[in-house]
């Protein structure tokens, strides 16, 4: 695989869902390039993928106790915890990452967000706008539904590859 280059050899893996191989490759390139931060990050999710939860949680509390608050170290860490299903209190952090579940907070962030704007706005926008920086605890699929169910959101589409969402208008009341 030395004909290409580091992130075609990651996709190679990954289309063949070969995360064995994925774990093997990202582990040398960490040996190759051990101050490489993405290096590190790709063998962290590297782990996850291939179900080696352990080891992710094990490597990825060095990485997250030598670079706190790395946002791409935590989130996988998060994945593993969560698919051991523990969850963050199970882990000893040096910063804790900050965690958005799906409550009305949620919706209320949505609703604040879309309230200005004329133009329907996409999934994508929320969490560019809203939690770029945040581990989100939950699928695109649950909160569409969520704002499905809330009176305050238009959402025109059922997919959330393509659903817009609005806010609600209020209608002036007639006058008696």
């Amino acid at each position: 695989m030395h004909d290409f280059e580091s992130w075609e050899d990651h996709c190679h893996f990954h289309d063949l869902h070969d995360y064995a191989g994925l774990v093997a490759y990202c582990r040398e390139e960490v040996k190759r390039s051990p101050d490489d931060l993405y290096a590190a990050e790709r063998l962290l999710q590297a782990f996850v993928l291939n179900g080696d939860y352990n080891d992710a949680i094990n490597f990825g509390a060095t990485l997250e106790r030598d670079h706190p608050g790395v946002g791409m170290f935590s989130h996988h860490i998060l994945d593993a915890l969560f698919a051991l299903g523990k969850t963050e209190a199970d882990f000893d952090w040096s910063e804790p990452p900050s965690i958005v579940r799906l409550d009305r907070g949620v919706t209320d962030d949505c609703y604040a967000f879309l309230r200005p704007k004329r133009k329907p706005r996409t999934l994508f926008d929320f969490h560019t706008e809203l939690w770029l920086h945040h581990y989100v605890a939950f699928s695109d699929d649950e909160l569409l539904h969520y704002l499905q169910r809330d009176e305050r959101f238009v959402v025109n589409g059922d997919s959330p590859v393509n659903a817009e969402i609005s806010a609600a208008r209020k209608r002036k009341k007639a006058e008696q």
